[in-house]
Formats: C-alpha cells, structure tokens, sequence
C-alpha cells in the first residue's frame, strides 16, 4: 500500500501487501515472484473464495486475501471502505454502491490504461462502456447488470381468464399479457386484473382469499418517467439523460410523469398504495404480495428471482419475469448495474486490475463463474431441491458465457424476450453519475416546495410546472458535479 502502516496495525490486522522482486508478473521469461492482493464486497464469502482460488490458479504467482472485516452492503460498505483508507487499510479491490462517493474520498485508481489496452473490454454493450468515466478517467469498472422488468403472477392470471380487449390490452393464448406490451396497456391490466374490495364499515377485505391487488410499485412508486422515454427515443438513456443533461421537459417525460402521478393516487388495489386505515386492518397487504399470491405484478429486479423459488416451494405459486413494457423506439430493458474499483493504494495496479475483471466483467473471469454456478445447480437438482435461478448478468457480448447463462435461468417464463434485446439495455444512474442521489434528496426533501409528495397532491395538471423546477434543478446539481469529478485525481 502507498500509505505506510505501523508495524503494530501490521501484526494486529495482518493485511500487509507485499511483493518480492521487481520484474514483470506477467512476464513467463522473467523471474517467479509473488503478488498479495487483498479483495473485499458484499457477496456470499464462500463463494468469492471459490473465484478467488479459481483466480490463483490461473495466475499462479498472484496471491489474493478476501477481506471479510469489511462490514454491511450498499452505503455502509463504501463507509466502511472509506474508513478502512483512513487507517491505509483499503483492498486492492472492491465494490462500492456509488463510484462518485469513492472518487471524493481519493479511494480509486484510474484504469483507463488497463481498459483501453484490454481486447475484452471491446465487447462490454456500448451503453454499460460509456459509466464509470470521468473527465477522461475510468475509476470503476461495471461488474454485473441486474435485470429490471415485471414479475407477474401466472395463476392469478390464468384463472382471472382475461381476454384481449381492443383499443385496451392485449392477452396471449395463455392468459397472460402480450410480451411486447405497452406503457398503456400496462396500466389497463393492472386495474383490470385487481379484484379489491372493502367493507366500509371497517375498511377490511370483503373477500381476503381471493383478492388481488394489480401491481407492486418500485420502492413505493411507479418509475415510469425514468423508463418510459427511454423507450419513445433511442437517443436518451436512463430518466431521460443524454450524456450532457436531463430532457424532463420533454413531451415523453411530462407524459410519463403525469401518468406515474395518476397512478400513484389511486389508493383502490390498482398499486399497493393503500389508505392508513386499509393497510392497517388487513394483514394480507402487510407482506410482500408478490411473493404470497395476492400480487397479480410487480416492477422487479433480478436480484428477488430467490422469490421465484419461495413462492414455488412454500406455496405453490407460480411466477414469471415479464419484460418492461415497450415504446414506439421498441424494448431498451432497463438494468442495474454494480460496480468495482481499483485501490488508489494499491502497490499493483495492473495485477490488482486482472483481478478486478476476473471478478466482473472478464470473459475467463464470467467461465470460472460458471463452471461453480452449473456445480452447485447439479448439486442441488441432485438433492431434489429446486436450485436457484441466477440474478446477475454479464456487461459484455460474450457469445459462449450466454449460451450458459441461459441455462442457469431455463424456467423462468418471458425472460428470454429481454434477453434478445440484451445489446440495446439502457443502465440506470443510481451508482454512478455524480450529484444523481443528491437530485433525488432534493425530490423528497420536505422543504422543497416542488418534492414529490406535493407533486401527488397536486395531481397530473401540475406535472409540466414541476418538470421545469425538476430539471433545472437535476442539471444544476449533475452538471456541476461532472464537470470536476476526478479532474484533481493523478
């Protein structure tokens, strides 16, 4: 590490990096010599040290540690990364749920050089490639993309035997709405498929064994003017960004914005947006409704295919993961993304680098993954247990890697729709584009006059007012923030 440690904190911790000799590693001509890394995120330990072997292998002369003092997952694991800095404690490698955050901090390294000089990174999807630059520096490299679409209810909606209706919805010969589905025909199976009705004398369900609420929110609202536009022009991303500014005066997001709000008023069993008085006389709706057979849809990610299998095992409940709804441009999936970095401390930046793509994006790196993932899937069919669907998806067009990625998710019913249009995936913002999360404090801040939740009350009619303060106010915050980010940084 760059920064020197006392000899004491040395033996306490025992996370030394050290290295003997100074010719090249990679180099079969030269010397043999070993290289200590240290490695640490959020995933399942056990298995990271089954990459992490999987790794030494194939370098031989690299010697890595999984760091599991590293503690939590999100937010107060990149707190913790930050602290472990502070004391020059900071892996080699490591996740971190917002690269802007680690830049600040002076926790990452610029691997632009390694990236650049990679013939793998030629096949990570153009959309994914573009994240994780800053004023000519890549401090991050993309790890995983998580999947964002529908999670429907089959049984609810083979036995409601919903038929197409014109100028409506349309439903297919099983059931099941079209997966080539609209914004609009999204909305109208929802409230169409819902089966909600209250006693007013004591708010409670009339029938609680059958009802059926239409469609589970993201994070408590619909995202629809964060994935709409993206759908009606190819040429803007994510909540409507284009690589220079927010477009929330546009007519795509003024109208997915007041259709989000429509939506999110009603309180009927349309969304899982209920009055105090129904939430808290029926337990049913305290739970999570996809999950237990009351919700008929849910805006999901990839990362809840385990609820796939609960609902399975627990209560017989089938579920598929339908595409997101589709615009006239045509199907730009939505996804997730995580990200890693490289240590600003590191002594081995381009040996830390190899390790970095191993655990992310590299091809070698996604057939070691696999051949553990296909293991443990044959170990659990094997047990008569029903194995789990994989939840993260490669950055890159790696042909071979997604014949056996598809393999790993054989059963879930539409996912293979969002898969063929993989290539076209718009990412979302959250982890990386500076000054996003402090847009979004903005939007919920109660002294805001123009937050969301004045937005709800005002209704539809005010979206186009609040559009105006909205992305002045996103510019404002992201420009400002771009324009520096990473500028001071070696």
């Amino acid at each position: 590490m760059k920064k020197i440690v006392s000899l004491l904190m040395v033996l306490i911790l025992g996370f030394v990096l050290v290295a003997c000799g100074g010719d090249d590693p990679l180099d079969p001509t030269g010397p043999v010599q070993t290289i200590q890394l240290s490695y640490a995120d959020w995933g399942d330990p056990e298995f990271n040290q089954k990459m992490i072997d999987a790794f030494e292998v194939k370098y031989p002369n690299i010697k890595v540690t999984l760091r599991t003092d590293i503690e939590g997952s999100g937010e107060a694991f990149t707190g913790n990364l930050i602290t472990a800095a502070q004391a020059g404690l900071l892996p080699d490698v490591f996740a971190t749920d917002n690269v802007p955050t680690i830049i600040n901090a002076g926790l990452t390294l610029d691997v632009a050089q390694y990236w650049d000089a990679d013939v793998d990174t030629d096949s990570v999807y153009d959309n994914i490639a573009l994240t994780g630059v800053y004023n000519g520096k890549r401090f991050a490299v993309p790890s995983f993309q998580f999947l964002k679409g529908i999670m429907i209810n089959l049984d609810i909606f083979e036995e409601a035997n919903l038929t197409t209706v014109d100028g409506k919805y349309r439903i297919d010969n099983d059931g099941y709405p079209v997966k080539d589905w609209t914004f609009e025909e999204f909305i109208e199976v929802a409230k169409a498929i819902k089966n909600f009705e209250i006693n007013p004398a004591d708010d409670t369900l009339v029938d609680p064994a059958n009802t059926v609420v239409g469609l589970d929110t993201w994070y408590g609202s619909p995202d629809f003017q964060q994935v709409w536009p993206m759908m009606e022009d190819e040429n803007v991303q994510y909540d409507t960004w284009d690589g220079t500014q927010f477009n929330y005066t546009s007519d795509d997001w003024v109208y997915a914005m007041e259709q989000k709000v429509e939506m999110h008023q009603l309180t009927n069993g349309t969304t899982t947006r209920f009055t105090t008085e129904v939430y808290d006389a029926n337990t049913i709706l305290q739970q999570y409704l996809i999950q237990f057979g009351v919700g008929a849809m849910d805006i999901e990610g990839s990362w809840q295919f385990w609820v796939l299998n609960e609902a399975k095992e627990t209560s017989d409940i089938n579920l598929g993961f339908w595409p997101y709804p589709s615009g006239d441009a045509g199907l730009f999936p939505p996804t997730i993304l995580d990200y890693q970095a490289v240590s600003s401390q590191t002594d081995h930046p381009e040996e830390a680098y190899l390790l970095a793509k191993w655990m992310t994006f590299g091809e070698e790196g996604w057939e070691a993954r696999l051949d553990l993932l296909e293991a443990d899937f044959d170990e659990a069919e094997a047990a008569g247990i029903t194995p789990m669907y994989l939840d993260r998806f490669p950055v890159a067009n790696y042909p071979g890697v997604w014949d056996r990625v598809y393999d790993l998710v054989d059963g879930i019913e539409g996912i293979d729709y969002t898969f063929n249009r993989i290539e076209y995936a718009k990412p979302d913002l959250d982890k990386w584009l500076p000054g996003y999360k402090d847009f979004w404090a903005w939007v919920n801040d109660p002294e805001n006059p123009y937050n969301w939740e004045n937005l709800v009350q005002a209704g539809p009619q005010a979206v186009e007012t609040y559009a105006v303060q909205w992305e002045n106010k996103a510019n404002e915050i992201v420009q400002g923030q771009l324009e520096t980010l990473g500028s001071d940084t070696e």
